[in-house]
């Protein structure tokens, strides 16, 4: 694995596991398929992840935000998104909790946690 960029880093299909770190282009994330996407972290949005579908020339934003405003132990998130996606949950100090995910389908997805809080979770 070579590096030479910071701050990307590319996940590609045919070499499961192996994660490029490049200095070049910092904060960009590239996970190359079958079909390219790009994920952006923009630093001037901190916990703001945009998901560009279709390769670099695309400017659809694919990711659900859900909003939960009263503290709860489970979170149930309705979404069109299809699929299984990814999901980051945040408190409303902005700080990243881990929770068990349970996909109910393709458009629900239950947050499990050990203790109640309100917060966001972004789904991409």
């Amino acid at each position: 694995m070579t590096s030479a960029v910071p701050n990307v880093v590319i996940v590609q299909q045919d070499t499961p596991n192996a994660v490029n770190i490049n200095q070049d282009s910092p904060n960009w994330v590239n996970v190359q398929q079958d079909t390219p996407s790009q994920v952006i972290i923009e630093q001037d949005a901190p916990n703001q992840v945009i998901v560009r579908t279709g390769g670099m020339a695309s400017t659809t934003t694919v990711r659900h935000v859900h909003t939960q405003a009263s503290p709860a132990l489970e979170w149930t998130i309705n979404h069109t998104l299809g699929g299984k996606p990814q999901v980051t949950v945040v408190d409303s100090a902005d700080t990243v909790v881990v929770g068990d995910v349970t996909y109910n389908g393709t458009t629900q997805v239950i947050l499990s946690f050990t203790a109640a809080f309100s917060g966001f979770a972004y789904l991409t």
